[in-house]
């Protein structure tokens, strides 16, 4: 029994020397290949600094020259660079990039096997803001692995093309759809030529895409939609999608879109919406919706008097000069009135009525 057990401890030395050498040996040669790597990055990457600092004037041959070793052991500095630059500098350092075959490798790998292989290429060729891989990074929108489709949206908004927009919003009607907040953040990023796509996709039968368009609609600024978006507020059959109009039409702060939110504020409509349409009144900035805020101040649901509340105290001087028409009285409307007031004078440093925003709300324009 005794040379059993001491055979079996002699075993187990021995696999735990061979791991702990096994240990020893990788970490000696991963720092082996990191000194090397480092070494042939250095001279490359001092050129790259230097041709940042020229503003991509001069040095762009010295980089294309470099040797293929040298420029992979720089290329993830060089990238990081790219997603930092703009202007000249930026347009000089693709211009490197495509010259050296980085975008045709790039493009070619799209296809690869590997999701690793697909995210990385996706990340490049949207760094690179190259217009012409719009089509390609498109069809990895469908991607079996949401991390490269999620990398493919990142780098369609790079690019900004708007051709993209409605397979970004297609791609929204999945089972595993891309992140809401990246869409709408996506679409934006397309730019004003994306509202009719994106404005025409309010009729999509999915509600959530309904959702995150009216969300890109409200940040695009997209006035011309304003009307499509107050039919939205209007009649569509979801909760979600009424609120989600009634914040874009906020952000928009055109004139007609005073009407649709103060219809919206009507008792007899569900308390959400009724919330979401006294912030947007706050953020339109209109002056004229004073009176009807001020109404709200003694409404019965406590989330909508004290949206109102703050509504006014957004809209400056007009808002601020009600809130302490209410604030000297008493029940609940003074009550939020007090409230709004007391986080005006903390957090916006509006001690007084004098003090508030001279001339009315900022951010109101003409439709």
């Amino acid at each position: 029994m005794l040379a059993v057990f001491t055979f079996v401890i002699e075993v187990l030395a021995v696999v735990v020397a061979g791991t702990v050498g096994g240990i020893v040996t990788a970490r000696l040669v991963r720092g082996s290949r990191q000194r090397k790597r480092a070494r042939l990055a250095a001279g490359p990457r001092r050129a790259l600094l230097a041709f940042v600092a020229d503003n991509g004037e001069e040095g762009s041959h010295d980089l294309v020259a470099i040797p293929a070793d040298a420029w992979r052991a720089a290329e993830p500095h060089a990238l990081a660079l790219l997603q930092k630059l703009r202007g000249e500098a930026h347009l000089g350092l693709v211009s490197v990039f495509l010259r050296r075959g980085v975008a045709r490798t790039a493009m070619g790998h799209l296809r690869s096997r590997s999701r690793v292989r697909r995210a990385r290429a996706a990340q490049v060729l949207g760094d690179l803001e190259l217009r012409q891989a719009v089509p390609a990074l498109c069809e990895l929108l469908t991607d079996r692995h949401a991390e490269v489709r999620v990398v493919a949206v990142r780098a369609l908004g790079r690019i900004g093309d708007p051709a993209a927009a409605w397979r970004i919003i297609a791609s929204l009607d999945r089972a595993d759809p891309i992140p809401s907040l990246l869409a709408s953040h996506t679409l934006v990023q397309l730019g004003a030529d994306a509202e009719v796509t994106v404005s025409a996709a309010l009729d999509h039968p999915q509600a959530r895409v309904r959702a995150v368009c009216l969300d890109a609609l409200g940040l695009l600024g997209a006035t011309a939609s304003v009307h499509r978006i107050a039919r939205v507020l209007r009649e569509d059959s979801h909760l979600d999608v009424r609120v989600a109009a009634a914040a874009a039409l906020g952000k928009l702060g055109t004139r007609t879109a005073l009407d649709p939110l103060t219809l919206a504020l009507h008792p007899s409509r569900p308390t959400p919406l009724r919330v979401a349409a006294a912030r947007a009144l706050g953020d339109l900035g209109a002056p004229s919706a004073v009176p009807t805020l001020a109404g709200l101040l003694t409404d019965e649901a406590f989330a909508v008097a004290h949206e109102a509340a703050h509504a006014l105290r957004r809209l400056g001087r007009p808002g601020l000069e009600a809130l302490h028409y209410a604030h000297v009285g008493s029940g609940v409307a003074a009550a939020h009135a007090s409230e709004a007031l007391a986080y005006a004078q903390v957090v916006d440093g509006q001690s007084s009525v004098r003090s508030g925003a001279a001339g009315g709300a900022v951010g109101w324009v003409p439709a």
